[in-house]
C-alpha cells in the first residue's frame, strides 16, 4: 500500500513543480506573435551603455523586452500567472506610477545591496511593454542604463541597442 501512495505523491509533486512557471516562461509564448516586438540582450549588456559618463557598479546579465502594440496585451490568465509568480517569488513593488494615461509598475527581488531580478510593465494607449532584467543591479543606476521606470521612459534601452540616440 505504501508504493501506490508514494507514487501518487511523487506524481503530484512533479506536476506541481512543472506547473510553477517563472515570468520568462509565461511571456515566452508571445515572442513570435504578430505585432509583438521582442528583444533579448545577453552577455555583456552594459557595453551598450559604454558612453555613460558615470561609473556603473551594476552588472546586467540579461534584458528581455516584449512590446505589444496597438492596445494588444497578454491574456488575463497570463496576467494572473505573472501576479502569482511575483507573490510566490517574493518580488517587492518598488514603483507604481500613473500619469498621462500611462501605468508603470516595477517589481524586484532584493538581495541586500543589489536587485537580482527586475520585472516591469508599462501600459499605455500605444503599447503594453514587459521588461525582465537579471543581474546585480542598483536601483539608482537604472536611469544611467536608459531605463527610467519612474518617469515611464524605459524604452531608451531599445533605441540604444538599435544604435539610435
Amino acid at each position: 500500500m505504501k508504493t501506490p501512495f508514494a507514487l501518487f505523491l511523487a506524481l503530484f509533486l512533479a506536476s506541481t513543480a512543472i506547473s510553477q512557471k517563472n515570468i520568462d516562461q509565461v511571456l515566452r509564448k508571445y515572442k513570435n506573435d504578430e505585432g509583438v516586438v521582442n528583444m533579448n540582450l545577453t552577455g555583456e549588456v552594459l557595453k551598450m551603455f559604454a558612453g555613460t559618463k558615470d561609473e556603473i557598479k551594476s552588472t546586467v546579465e540579461t534584458v528581455d523586452v516584449l512590446i505589444f502594440k496597438n492596445n494588444t496585451d497578454i491574456s488575463s490568465d497570463d496576467l494572473t500567472k505573472i501576479e502569482s509568480v511575483l507573490a510566490r517569488d517574493k518580488f517587492d513593488l518598488l514603483v507604481d506610477v500613473r500619469d498621462q494615461g500611462r501605468k508603470v509598475k516595477l517589481y524586484a527581488i532584493d538581495s541586500g545591496q543589489f536587485l537580482q531580478k527586475i520585472f516591469a510593465n508599462i501600459h499605455s494607449q500605444e503599447m503594453n511593454a514587459y521588461f525582465v532584467l537579471s543581474g546585480n543591479i542598483l536601483f539608482d543606476e537604472l536611469t544611467k542604463l536608459g531605463m527610467d521606470f519612474e518617469k515611464g521612459d524605459p524604452l531608451k534601452v531599445i533605441n540604444k541597442s538599435r544604435g539610435k540616440h
